[in-house]
């Protein structure tokens, strides 16, 4: 990218990171619009702008580094939001989960290795990559396609998981030097290492530090300094830090679910800084797009397409769930996939061409999946919404007091301090919490949002009252009063939350939406 001969290197890298983050954003929202996989955007949009059709844009050395930065956050977050340790509890699953992986895998080795005369070390990254499953887009396609019974879908998704991490720890031997006793020591060390760190070092470490430098800001840089130092470690004894960064983003998921902070600090800085960029890079990996190029890419999304429809079958039997349902599923694509091709690149395991073909098979899954698994639907596909009349008549003789016991109550003491309200919003899973003085008596919401800028401006131990943080009014309705006069006011107004109250205007219970979709939505066994 040439402007100017007088134009520092570092400023045109800055312009090109520019380019990447906003180009790509347009990217995503562009097929987003299009109700298609988000990030195939962004890599398009590299892909276009890059060596491989326009050559406007190439990676340069601070745009590798940017990128690399980038593998570390989104495998990091991968770890800490897809491969939960409490999630893989289904036995058979998992077990059908890695028994798939690796058969895909044999099947799409061998016929790269016989028919393309592509062995060895190369096949083996090609096959990993078209064999495996990123279960973080599988985990939002389960959430807006909701077909087949809830237990199907969490089988599903169990299953690749198990593809998932089988597929991470098969790269992770590849990619360490030493012969295979000398990889499984290295691997078998610094995953032990990163679990005992992760389960056992981390959530220690950042609560001391959040007790005593009562500043959540520095916390955070605490998180990603300690992510990085990790990386660097496991990189000196020759483990791959973006393969370290995944595993500790494993174990130390429990500890960053129940610091609602930190994980909402790392999921800005992962999903709309390095996430654009991130897959931006990728498209501006690939080389000049010729026939072959083209070829090659059909060839292998064919034949992985092929090996997955007749192991999704086959493990379909055992976990019971719809044959072609798993199929489409397990063959998901994501940021994982791309980042084990481009970490392959990187350290000389595979050639450019190599990498430009496999990514074009990954973009056409990734493309078709979600749709397949739809049944032949777009991506988004929301269950229809009630008409008015049906949730009236649904609503008919249930008070508000009724609708508010659906779920717990989400309020606060105006006496509390911050960090207990942060921790309860966290355990309902809500956006905003009623307060209500020391009689009980309702005073208005506050925002979770405010709550989390209380607590990073060193207001963790403050009360609410004294802290800052701005009090709505809430909108109420007496207990005995119709559920329905609920709707009427998300209807008619901005509200987020309805508090039902007494006689004397203290708190019984509250109403979020969640609360109508629940009641309406609820079990025949429920009702």
């Amino acid at each position: 990218m040439v402007i100017s001969a007088s134009v520092s290197p570092v400023l045109l890298a800055v312009l090109a990171l520019s380019i990447m983050l906003l180009v790509g954003k347009l990217g995503e929202e562009l097929l987003s619009k299009l109700r298609l996989v988000p990030f195939v955007g962004a890599i398009l949009a590299g892909l276009l702008m890059g060596p491989g059709v326009l050559g406007l844009l190439s990676p340069s050395p601070y745009i590798e580094e940017f990128i690399d930065l980038g593998i570390v956050f989104i495998l990091f977050m991968a770890g800490v939001e897809e491969v939960r340790p409490g999630a893989l509890r289904d036995p058979m699953a998992i077990a059908s989960g890695v028994a798939a992986f690796l058969a895909s895998l044999l099947i799409v080795y061998v016929i790269l290795w016989r028919w393309l005369s592509m062995g060895g070390a190369t096949g083996l990254i090609v096959a990993i990559a078209v064999s495996m499953v990123s279960a973080g887009p599988l985990s939002r396609t389960l959430q807006e396609v909701r077909v087949g019974s809830p237990a199907e879908r969490s089988r599903v998704f169990v299953e690749a998981l198990a593809m998932e991490i089988s597929a991470v720890l098969s790269f992770a031997f590849l990619s360490v030097r030493g012969g295979i006793l000398g990889s499984a020591l290295v691997i078998t060390s610094v995953v032990l290492g990163i679990l005992a760190f992760g389960r056992f070092g981390l959530g220690r470490i950042l609560s001391a530090a959040e007790e005593h430098l009562r500043t959540m800001e520095v916390v955070f840089s605490i998180l990603v300094g300690l992510v990085f130092l990790l990386g660097f470690l496991a990189q000196m004894v020759g483990f791959n830090s973006a393969m370290a960064a995944f595993f500790l983003g494993v174990f130390a998921s429990d500890y960053l679910h129940r610091n609602v902070y930190l994980l909402e600090k790392m999921r800005a800085i992962t999903y709309g800084f390095f996430e654009p960029m991130f897959f931006f890079g990728l498209g501006l990996y690939f080389v000049h797009l010729d026939l072959r190029t083209f070829f090659f890419g059909l060839i292998l999304f064919a034949l992985s397409m092929a090996a997955k429809l007749a192991l999704g079958s086959q493990v379909a039997r055992l976990i019971r769930v719809d044959k072609l349902r798993n199929f489409f599923a397990i063959s998901h694509k994501g940021g994982v996939d791309g980042a084990i091709m481009l970490t392959a690149l990187q350290i000389g395991l595979i050639s450019g061409s190599t990498y430009s073909f496999t990514m074009l098979a990954i973009l056409l899954m990734a493309i078709v999946a979600p749709i397949g698994y739809g049944g032949g639907s777009a991506l988004t596909r929301h269950a229809p919404t009630p008409s008015l009349e049906f949730v009236r008549y649904e609503l008919e003789g249930v008070t508000a007091e009724e609708l508010s016991r659906t779920l717990p109550t989400a309020y606060a003491h105006e006496d509390d301090d911050v960090r207990s309200a942060l921790e309860a919003a966290q355990e309902l899973d809500v956006r905003v919490m009623v307060i209500v003085d020391g009689s009980g008596r309702v005073r208005g919401f506050v925002n979770a949002h405010d709550l989390f800028r209380a607590a990073a401006s060193g207001a963790m131990d403050s009360r609410i009252s004294d802290s800052g943080i701005p009090v709505h009014p809430v909108p109420t309705l007496g207990r005995a009063e119709p559920a329905s006069n609920a709707l009427d006011i998300f209807r008619s107004s901005d509200a987020q939350v309805v508090a039902v109250v007494d006689d004397e205007g203290r708190l019984v219970g509250t109403i979020l939406e969640r609360e109508l979709l629940r009641y309406l939505f609820r079990s025949p066994s429920s009702s």
